[in-house]
């Protein structure tokens, strides 16, 4: 894509994570070149493991994948209590990387998006909407190539 080789996407989201003093941040990006729209974890700072590289994920599976496929950003304050322990597997970037609090919002370019931005903790009740909303402010509406569109505070989905 035009324009991603310009932004350094890593440094980026490593001043973000140290900023806001998260314990992790990834970008997910579509793999254009395939049939079927893919996400992979392309850029991620303060990961356990290397696990997210063999992460592929489909429009509407895994965090990356339903944020992806709504257009629309999702905070988990508190994986424990909102998500089902047995659909943990549909959520491998959260159970490879032990994260307990996450938000997530979608990057677009042009009315599609290309691109999925995690911030998240390893100790529950640490990311709220007060927090969540206070990193969206400071990246305002530009992520390098791609834009972070106007929401609603209804516009958080939350599970």
């Amino acid at each position: 894509m035009k324009g991603q080789q310009s932004f350094n996407f890593q440094s980026a989201i490593e001043q973000l994570r140290e900023t806001f003093q998260l314990d992790f941040v990834g970008l997910a990006l579509v793999d254009i070149s395939k049939k079927r729209h893919e996400l992979k974890w392309r850029y991620v700072s303060g990961n356990l493991s290397t696990r997210y590289r063999r992460i592929v994920l489909q429009s509407g599976r895994g965090v990356a994948g339903l944020v992806f496929k709504m257009g629309k950003p999702i905070m988990i304050e508190n994986v424990e209590a909102q998500l089902d322990p047995q659909d943990l597997y549909n959520h491998p970037i959260v159970l490879f990387e032990k994260l307990k609090s996450f938000g997530a919002m979608p990057l677009f370019q042009g009315d599609h998006v290309q691109g999925v931005l995690l911030i998240g903790y390893r100790k529950s009740n640490k990311m709220t909407e007060e927090t969540f909303e206070q990193f969206k402010q400071a990246i305002g509406t530009q992520f390098g190539p791609f834009y972070l569109k106007e929401r609603m505070k209804d516009d958080v989905i939350e599970q």
